[in-house]
Parts: C-alpha cells; structure tokens; sequence
C-alpha cells in the first residue's frame, strides 16, 4: 500500500471509530498533541480543541448529549490525499434524542505525521448546525 493509500486508510478508520463512538480506536490513530479546530459559529465547541483525550472526551460528550446512541452514520464521498495531508468529502447523519434528524455536510482536512493524526480542521455548513443545536 502507498503512503498516500495508508494516509486515506486512517482517515476512514477515524470515521469508523467515530461512528462506534470508539474513543480508544480514535486515540490509536492520533497524535498526543492532536488539534481539532470547528469553525466558528458551528456549535457550542467552535473553536480550538487540543490534546487527543480531551478532544474525544468533548466532542464525543458533545455528540452522546445530542444524539440517540448508535443513530450517527457517515456517508464519505470524495477522498483525496496529497502528501501528509487527507481531504475527505462527508455527509453526517444522526437521530437527535428529540426526535430531529442531523443531516450535515463536510470537509475534513487531515494532516498526518508518522501515519497518526497531527490536526484535524472540520468545515461544515455553520448556518446548518447553528440552527440545529441552536
């Protein structure tokens, strides 16, 4: 397998993962000092997030409080790998413990050293998922 293959490989298995809501199998890809940032204006955890266990442990939490377990499914589209670098192409959804459904697009960007996760920025349609989480 190439390097840019191994590079797109742990991108999905950090979708695999996070699907489960698989904190150690997310922690496995990533580095210590891992870097999430959301976009402003997209929910209560805009922003910067660092460290890899109190990334997962937010935006997890952020995510079990929300959403009715199991329920959360990602549909990839596009993955393209240049380099250290993974762009993939997604679409989120999820059953809101409410009764209203998450239906979400994106693009992550996913920078890798050494084959783990270095940082991870999340575009996201933020008109969306303002008025989702309100």
């Amino acid at each position: 397998m190439s390097s840019l293959e191994a590079n797109k490989q742990v991108a999905l298995d950090f979708f695999q993962a996070l699907g489960r809501g698989d904190r150690e199998a997310m922690h496995a890809l990533v580095h210590e000092d891992l870097r999430w940032l959301v976009p402003d204006g997209a929910i209560l955890h805009a922003g910067l997030h660092e460290g890899a266990r109190q990334v997962f442990d937010d935006m997890l939490s952020a995510v079990d409080d929300t959403f009715t377990p199991g329920s959360n499914r990602t549909e990839i589209g596009l993955v393209v790998a240049e380099g250290d670098v993974v762009m993939v192409e997604a679409r989120i959804h999820a059953d809101a413990k409410d009764g209203r459904h998450y239906d979400n697009g994106y693009v992550f960007v996913f920078e890798l050293a050494d084959g783990r996760i270095r940082e991870l920025r999340e575009h996201v349609d933020t008109r969306y998922a303002a008025a989702f989480y309100g």
